[in-house]
């Protein structure tokens, strides 16, 4: 769910929230002319779909000092899904859809787990340790989650209920993107639709892609599962699969969108495939039974 390129300071080992002299409350933990947490793109787009990008930043705001990484690490896919961005916008310019674009890292709080998740505010992830998420206070924790969490989720909710207030059921369109490679195994697919009770949009994805772009590697529920235990409670399962809303969640390779150009190339593909899988009648009624 993936930055300007103004200098930073060297990073350091040392992280900490600042606080006001003469106060025991800590300083906002985004300073004013620093980027919104999150951005709504068309939010009054006639398309009956939100586009939603949890990753799609590597920013860590200033108050972090970069969680006490450096800036290559800051690159890597532990920061973020490189290419989301581009390839939301371009969908949300496609389909006329609003975009909900998260704004800062996954490293900061990651927007696509629960609330409540052991991985919401990662010590390490991908065998990088993160410094400034180490030993976090119950207070650091929820002036990140009132920060950073619930802006986000309330805009996806926000989006959706201009629809569902209408009595029509908009689809949950999420974009990330995977490392081409993990812990050894380079991963073949070039793309992977995700899934966990609904399968039918899912299914009608996969054969589209297939029969559209019959070179390419599609992943049925690859390179994650939506069925595993770690994602039951996420982005998609909270705002969508509860609520009876249709849904999709596509993962491109990371290799192949890490520019703009080849973001653009690879939303027009999926585009190709999707809109079909999105046309059966019915599609946006609200309140019927999905599977």
């Amino acid at each position: 769910m993936k930055t300007a390129k103004k200098k930073r300071k060297k990073t350091s080992s040392r992280v900490s929230v600042r606080v006001k002299p003469g106060s025991k409350k800590p300083a906002p933990l985004v300073a004013r002319g620093e980027p919104p947490v999150v951005r709504v793109v068309n939010p009054k787009g006639k398309g009956k779909y939100i586009i939603v990008c949890d990753h799609a930043s590597n920013r860590i705001p200033k108050a972090l000092n970069n969680l006490g990484l450096s800036k290559a690490d800051l690159k890597k896919h532990i920061a973020w899904d490189p290419g989301t961005e581009d390839i939301g916008l371009h969908l949300s310019r496609k389909m006329d859809a609003a975009a909900v674009i998260a704004g800062y890292s996954r490293l900061v709080v990651d927007l696509n787990r629960g609330d409540d998740h052991p991985e919401i505010m990662r010590p390490a992830s991908d065998h990088i340790r993160v410094p400034g998420n180490a030993g976090l206070t119950a207070a650091q924790r929820r002036q990140r989650m009132e920060t950073f969490f619930r802006p986000y989720h309330g805009e996806i909710a926000k989006a959706l209920t201009r629809f569902t207030g209408k009595g029509i059921a908009p689809a949950l369109i999420s974009i990330h993107s995977f490392t081409p490679e993990m812990d050894g195994f380079k991963r073949p697919w070039h793309i992977g639709v995700l899934w966990n009770r609904q399968e039918k949009i899912a299914r009608a994805l996969v054969r589209n892609l297939r029969r559209n772009n019959p070179n390419l590697v599609i992943g049925e529920n690859e390179p994650y599962s939506l069925k595993a235990t770690n994602f039951l409670k996420n982005t998609i399962s909270t705002h969508a699969e509860r609520k009876g809303l249709p849904y999709v969640i596509v993962e491109f390779r990371q290799d192949l969108v890490d520019t703009k150009k080849k973001a653009v190339k690879w939303a027009e593909i999926f585009l190709d495939s999707l809109l079909p899988a999105l046309s059966e009648p019915g599609l946006h009624t609200l309140g019927r039974k999905r599977s």
